[in-house]
């Protein structure tokens, strides 16, 4: 009987979102902490099992057609023999939060297909895949969640630069808490450059702004001042909040992590919903942001240490 096997995890945005699709800096960690496993075994019928939706693939609602589209392709072009299976999605990631659930399960089912068919698979071929599946989903992808789900350190994307892997050795610890409320990427997307188109002037400023604390966030990761980039996110999320990215929801989360001691809060992702992010200096200030933020009505809740990015971390 055959069998595979895909793993992937999922994603923040630590700054410079929505300035990326301007050709402004960002960047990205790998949430290693929040895995996606996708199993594959030989079966009677080409079903699907997963929180989302449980039955057969060819029934798969449109909720999920960027799934489904990107299973009928790899079922395509490596199903010569037109093998049965089954599909199972493990995956802790709610969806249309930010945390690039849709992308890290593209990662994994296309992980999952050429090692069920035996094929090897470069990193370039998986990107594409993903990013195929991505359109799909969310319409022109930025190609920075494909990139960072299916790796094991921070994505820099630069103004002029192909994107690329950096590493810090930094302290502190990153707390991400979920809204509850679903994020409207491709709505916030669309409005932003309605925003843009109708004052260049204002909208690109702010823009740009984001692009530069994207440059200084990074830098100060890498210098280990976490002070200065609680402030950074501090300034970036007043930014975003220009742009009409906030609702009551994230603002009342922000708040109750600021006053919990997190050095700086902000907006991650499309805004609008979806999750926010904070830094905390330490694992018990860490831990006391996380208390805060349930209380608060944080659906759920993570801790990711920034001592993983390291060049020679261990982390598995």
């Amino acid at each position: 009987m055959l069998k595979g096997i895909g793993k992937s995890h999922g994603k923040t945005i630590i700054m410079g979102e929505h300035a990326v699709v301007y050709g402004y800096p960002a960047f990205a960690i790998p949430l290693l902490s929040t895995p996606v496993i996708v199993k594959m075994k030989q079966s009677h019928e080409n079903s699907l099992i997963s929180k989302y939706y449980a039955g057969k693939i060819d029934q798969i609602p449109d909720a999920l057609s960027g799934v489904k589209y990107l299973i009928d392709l790899l079922d395509k072009e490596l199903n010569l023999q037109n093998v049965k299976y089954t599909i199972s999605i493990d995956s802790g990631l709610p969806i249309e939060r930010g945390m690039g659930s849709s992308a890290a399960i593209a990662a994994a089912i296309t992980r999952a297909f050429f090692d069920f068919f035996k094929h090897e698979l470069d990193h370039q071929t998986l990107i594409n895949y993903v990013n195929k599946s991505e359109t799909i989903t969310h319409g022109k992808a930025s190609g920075l969640d494909a990139l960072t789900v299916s790796s094991e350190y921070p994505i820099q994307f630069g103004s002029n630069e192909a994107p690329s892997h950096f590493t810090f050795n930094s302290d502190g610890f990153i707390v991400i808490a979920d809204s509850g409320v679903k994020g409207k990427t491709k709505e916030t997307v669309a409005d932003v450059r309605k925003m843009y188109e109708s004052d260049q002037a204002k909208t690109g400023a702010y823009l740009k702004q984001l692009g530069d604390y994207a440059s200084k966030a990074s830098n100060y990761l890498v210098q280990g001042n976490l002070k200065q980039l609680g402030l950074v996110f501090t300034l970036a999320n007043e930014v975003l909040t220009k742009l009409n990215l906030a609702i009551p929801k994230t603002d009342k989360l922000i708040d109750a992590a600021n006053h919990a001691g997190s050095l700086g809060s902000k907006i991650t992702g499309g805004g609008r919903g979806g999750c926010i992010i904070c830094l905390a200096s330490n694992l018990k200030n860490a831990q006391m942001i996380q208390k805060a933020l349930t209380k608060a009505g944080a659906q759920q809740t993570w801790i990711q240490p920034l001592s993983i990015y390291s060049e020679d971390s261990d982390f598995d």
